[in-house]
């Protein structure tokens, strides 16, 4: 760009040039052929945008280098450590369609030892009809959504919880802007808010058990005694809360060592009785037992699929930081659509070097992104919209 700028006076490509060079080495990775394996891991999500499509990402991983690489060092699944297999769009994700793609691919790279999933219902249809030829394949429901699923089976039917979430919104709106905004309960998610029920009931702990003298170093502009005063009118509806907090932390505290055991060491026929001695200094009272249950039913559940001795993966958090990072990137778009973003799903898998930057520009022309599109999408949202809003104001007459 510095000796292209001496003649054409510009510092940087235009932003359209670095989408394409994006796409186009998002669609080299997606379109290369990948190795035939007998021992893949299929991680499977499907994704939502504006508009009819959907789209479903199958990412890969040996089990080989999960179990010798990720498992042996303790640790969850990087986005580079695996690859995207697939990405499909369609209209309608039947559970039909799904095991046809599932199929068309393992034709491609192999029959997968073991799926991994949110357990959503279109998915789990789709992966009955596959195992049906396919006996020997393991499908495993992720912890996160699993153990997220379990609070809220609890707590969306507690009157208590539920008055406890209006609650803090009203709290949050109401210390807007004033000086007690630091104190503002943290964020309700607006969709899989049971993902996030740990940060709201560790911001009640801290906030009833932090000591009153504190606060004067926070609020020097206020007196001590109006300090006490506002912080009893601001937050004494949480006293009521004070029995319930304490059972909502401890359900979080045993979803989430079980998280993490799972993600750190993977499941097998010892997780249950490792659980227990994970979470055996953690006082669990009565009216908490089914919630207990539950958990080892899950487990349980899960490991019953397990014919052998062997360890296997039981998350999917990678995919969901891979749709998470997609997500941040197409916000950016004009109208929140698949079409040319999506390829930056497989980009983020990629180890990207000069020369695999070279290779995949030299391979994937501008002519070949844009087929590609057309072939998977048709005319695009933005060019509809520009067909109906971009007319003259002289063009514009109802008929």
């Amino acid at each position: 760009m510095k000796i292209l700028s001496r003649i054409y006076f510009t510092e940087s490509p235009h932003y359209s040039s670095i989408r394409n060079w994006v796409g186009r080495i998002g669609l080299y990775e997606l379109s290369r052929q990948k190795e035939k394996r007998d021992d893949w891991i299929f991680i499977i999500d499907l994704t939502l945008e504006l508009g009819p499509e959907k789209a479903m990402v199958i990412y890969g991983i040996s089990e080989k280098l999960w179990r010798e690489k990720i498992l042996a060092e303790k640790r969850g699944l990087k986005h580079t450590d695996g690859e995207i297999l697939g990405i499909e769009i369609t209209k309608s994700a039947t559970g039909e369609w799904i095991k046809n793609i599932l199929e068309n691919l393992s034709k491609m790279v192999g029959i997968p030892r073991q799926i991994v999933t949110d357990k959503g219902s279109n998915l789990q249809k789709g992966i009955q009809l596959y195992q049906q030829n396919n006996q020997e394949v393991i499908s495993t429901y992720d912890v996160t959504h699993a153990m997220a699923n379990l609070l809220k089976k609890e707590l969306v039917l507690s009157e208590s919880y539920q008055n406890f979430l209006t609650d803090c919104h009203q709290c949050k709106q109401q210390l807007k802007q004033t000086e007690l905004g630091f104190l503002i309960p943290p964020s309700q998610r607006s969709q899989c808010r049971y993902f996030n029920v740990e940060r709201l009931v560790d911001w009640a702990t801290n906030l009833l058990n932090c000591p009153l003298d504190i606060f004067p170093d926070l609020l020097e502009v206020i007196e001590l005694t109006k300090i006490e005063e506002r912080l009893k009118e601001k937050f004494s509806w949480l006293n009521k809360y004070q029995q319930e907090i304490p059972l909502w932390g401890t359900m979080v505290l045993m979803t989430r060592t079980l998280e993490k055991q799972l993600k750190l060491f993977g499941l097998n026929q010892e997780s249950v009785t490792q659980f227990s001695e994970n979470i055996s200094h953690i006082l669990i009272p009565s009216s908490l037992s089914s919630f207990y249950d539950q958990i080892i039913n899950y487990l349980k559940t899960e490991i019953e699929k397990i014919k052998d001795k062997r360890t296997i993966l039981a998350t999917s958090d990678v995919l969901e930081s891979i749709f998470g990072k997609y997500k941040h990137f197409s916000k950016r778009c004009p109208l929140k659509n698949f079409r040319q973003t999506l390829l930056t799903i497989p980009l983020l898998t990629m180890n990207l070097t000069s020369e695999l930057i070279k290779q995949a520009l030299e391979t994937v022309r501008c002519r070949d992104l844009s087929e590609w599109i057309n072939e998977v999408f048709g005319q695009s949202m933005l060019s509809k919209r520009k067909a109906v809003f971009d007319r003259s104001f002289d063009d514009t007459k109802v008929a």
